[in-house]
């Protein structure tokens, strides 16, 4: 039982799902922090997203389209109890209890970003809208390597307004937060990135997104061996202005934002500084903006 104590995450035998122990969660605290420490330039308004969005709003973002096969959607049962009384023996017979089982209103969240877009619908600002969000997310990730989660947290700075603002801000936001990684000690590489799109089109969609910059990794080392992104620094030009009808300096509203897995990330300053954060350097506890590990 001593490992319920430790940094590492804990093994549930389902791949890609880990329990955190206290240990972990201090990581994960301080991360919050500076990030919020990062941002605390800008007013960002903070929102706590569910890890549930509605169906409609990822279906009308083009997520549907585009990533079919990380989606998760939330299904239920909509019968009778009688007709529950002849599915419930195949819970003990390993049968397919979940034969009648329909998909609801929901689906599970891929990305913390999505709501704010929704959130903003057939809105005109007058100014940068500028959010904080913070999700637990899933993506029906196809592998089980380190840090290569279906279920993970996602920390995200987002803001909407126009071309100019929204490329500015990406590009102050990307150059800050490498310094950051680099005053935590993470031997950290910034790479042009495309998303991993689904479909006979994916090829066509990743080459476009590469030559636009759209969207760039930060990675590092998460284990030995083995580097992964763990925050990308994103452009989605005009898309979910158009998308969700917002306007900004009267034209289609422009989006950008950070986005930080904090799972990743807490995995990386483990494997370079140790399971206890106790113990780390106070350089490092300090690049967290003053933090206590």
């Amino acid at each position: 039982m001593s490992r319920l104590g430790e940094g590492l995450p804990l093994e549930t035998g389902v791949p890609g799902v880990f329990l955190s122990p206290p240990g972990f969660e201090r990581v994960i605290g301080l991360l919050r922090t500076g990030v919020a420490a990062l941002a605390a330039d800008e007013p960002f308004h903070r929102l706590v997203i569910p890890p549930v969005i509605s169906r409609k709003t990822i279906e009308r973002a083009g997520y549907v389209a585009a990533f079919p096969n990380l989606l998760g959607t939330v299904h239920g049962y909509g019968g009778t109890p009688s007709g529950w009384a002849r599915l419930k023996p195949l819970v003990e017979e390993g049968g397919e209890w979940y034969a009648q089982q329909q998909i609801g209103d929901l689906v599970l969240l891929p990305a913390a970003c999505y709501p704010v877009y929704a959130t903003l619908a057939d809105s005109a600002l007058a100014e940068p809208a500028k959010v904080t969000v913070e999700a637990s997310c899933f993506r029906q990730e196809a592998t089980s390597e380190p840090g290569r989660l279906r279920s993970f947290r996602m920390l995200e700075l987002v803001t909407v307004a126009t071309e100019e603002h929204c490329l500015k801000w990406r590009a102050a936001r990307l150059e800050q937060v490498e310094g950051w990684f680099q005053e935590l000690g993470l031997d950290v590489s910034v790479e042009v990135a495309d998303d991993p799109f689904f479909g006979p089109g994916r090829k066509l969609y990743q080459a476009a997104q590469r030559l636009q910059e759209l969207k760039w990794e930060l990675k590092v080392p998460v284990a030995d061996g083995q580097v992964q992104a763990v925050a990308s620094a994103n452009y989605h030009k005009e898309h979910f202005g158009e998308t969700f009808g917002i306007t900004a300096g009267g034209e289609l509203a422009h989006t950008s934002c950070v986005a930080f897995g904090l799972e990743r990330l807490a995995l990386a300053l483990i494997n370079r500084h140790g399971a206890d954060s106790r113990q780390w350097p106070e350089s490092v506890l300090a690049a967290f903006g003053g933090a206590d590990a």
